[in-house]
């Protein structure tokens, strides 16, 4: 009779583990998955931080137009077609040597064509204008005038004075470049932040995956147990175990659960899209065949850093505030020049003719006298202003080298913590079986048995978190040097496609 009791108890034991097994194949099949590639495509398509990034660099791009434009001529047209005037004015009577009131009423139409060229390389502007203005003034009689200058051409050089648009040459393109490289590192940025959501959202998963299993074995255990306790092979304070093991388990599984809403919730937000249930995160391998060389990783830095080119920047800016400090403090000395021709009359067709010369020849000067010190003071501002930025960028190089350091040597030795917690996570799964048909055998107790779950649970924990430090190392000097040294060219974008999207 015993013996008939314990085949039923095996076949009823057989059954509920191939209902198990196969709940899990179903699983299985109806489930998508995400990948991590996915997840940084999306993210670098559709994420709030990259329509930001994108944004930037436009504002950067119409600002280097902008300049560019500013170095070619300039061409404009002015009028004032229509300017009518009737009031009172002071005027000086010289029958009655008194001033007196009289009315004025006039008509005036202006227009002008000028075009202006800045020259970087001296700091002075050219230009060229063409002019016409009709005035009619009413009174007793009506009187037309007509002022013509079909021609006139200057010029306006300031003499050992700041040229501000020598300076803004320098760094005009250095700021362009910067601001194509500080996108790229932006977008390393977001596949960064990518990376933590994604290996979170991977390990609530696999917590809830393990809580999971370990609902089901502990109802499949307490369900065996109180077969084993019929037959009298277990004590009562061992079913209750059993049983108190199940309601944790189930505690275990909700909270699980709550943890893995929350994650997928912040990874929907990040990556700007509709719905993540139906989904499922796919763990990457890692890239076996990789390993960073210090040396090149630093120079590379070196040359792609947005940082240490925008620290170029600030030290050219900062030379560029002490010129002006210093030329400043001198005197100012400019030369303004202009010929043209010229003509007026009461007629049109004689204000058309018989052009003048109209020559203009000024130079001007200005000498701090007295200033009280502010001119010494701001020369001294500037020579420090320069000489921190020469500090700071020698401290900001340290900095990258020290980041450059961490993060190869981290990701050179992260492909073995991850192959270990790996094998770990495997021995830790077959322990786990082991001991369960040991406890289903009898030969070990509850306390064993919960010990090696324990064990499987925090292995598959050290394996998600071990891979998460592989790709967040991996992509950290990627964004410190922005190369790809899986496929071992620079990281590139193509930007006129990035502003017609």
């Amino acid at each position: 009779m015993c013996n008939i009791k314990k085949t039923i108890f095996l076949k009823e034991v057989q059954s509920l583990l191939i209902v198990s097994i196969l709940l899990a194949v179903f699983n299985l099949r109806a489930q998508k998955y995400l990948t991590l590639d996915q997840a940084l495509d999306l993210a670098s398509k559709e994420s709030l931080d990259a329509f930001r990034a994108k944004n930037q660099y436009a504002i950067d791009y119409w600002e280097y137009k902008a300049y560019k434009a500013r170095l070619l001529p300039r061409v404009d047209f002015t009028t004032s077609p229509f300017t009518y005037n009737r009031s009172f004015v002071k005027r000086y009577d010289n029958d009655s040597n008194i001033d007196v009131y009289r009315l004025q009423q006039n008509l005036n139409s202006f227009a002008e064509l000028s075009i202006t060229q800045n020259i970087s390389l001296t700091g002075a502007t050219i230009y060229a204008s063409s002019s016409f203005n009709r005035l009619v003034s009413y009174g007793n009689e009506t009187i037309e005038n007509f002022n013509t200058n079909p021609i006139r051409l200057g010029i306006i050089q300031p003499i050992l004075a700041y040229n501000p648009l020598k300076w803004e040459q320098e760094t005009a393109a250095l700021e362009y470049e910067k601001a194509k490289k500080e996108y790229i590192s932006q977008k390393q940025q977001i596949n960064l932040e990518t990376i933590s959501y994604f290996f979170n959202w991977a390990l609530a998963s696999t917590r809830l995956k393990i809580a999971k299993e370990n609902l089901e074995n502990a109802s499949r255990l307490y369900t065996i147990g109180k077969k084993r306790y019929d037959l009298g092979s277990i004590e009562k304070d061992d079913l209750l175990n059993l049983e108190l093991e199940s309601f944790t388990a189930l505690t275990s599984m909700t909270k699980a659960k709550q943890e893995l809403q929350e994650v997928m919730f912040d990874l929907k937000i990040f990556l700007n899209v509709d719905n993540l249930s139906n989904f499922s995160p796919e763990l990457p391998a890692v890239i076996s065949n990789v390993k960073i060389d210090m040396a090149k990783a630093s120079a590379l830095a070196e040359i792609n850093n947005p940082d240490l080119l925008d620290a170029d920047i600030r030290k050219i800016i900062a030379e560029s505030d002490l010129d002006r400090a210093l030329k400043n403090n001198r005197f100012d000395f400019s030369l303004n020049a202009s010929y043209g021709l010229n003509q007026q009359a009461n007629q049109l067709s004689n204000a058309l003719n018989n052009f003048l010369d109209q020559q203009m020849v000024a130079l001007n000067f200005t000498i701090p006298l007295l200033d009280w010190g502010e001119r010494k003071g701001n020369i001294q501002i500037a020579r420090m202003a320069k000489e921190t930025a020469v500090i700071e960028i020698k401290q900001l190089q340290n900095d990258i080298n020290r980041k450059i350091l961490m993060a190869v040597n981290n990701f050179n030795l992260q492909y073995d913590q991850v192959t270990a917690a790996l094998r770990a996570k495997e021995i830790s799964t077959e322990s786990y079986a082991v001991t369960e048909r040991r406890f289903l055998s009898g030969n070990v107790d509850l306390l064993r048995l919960l010990n090696a779950r324990e064990a499987l649970q925090s292995s598959a924990e050290q394996y998600v978190q071990s891979l998460k430090n592989y790709w967040q190392y991996y992509y950290e000097v990627q964004q410190l040097t922005l190369y790809d040294f899986h496929r071992q060219i620079p990281l590139k974008q193509d930007f006129e496609l990035l502003l017609q999207k």
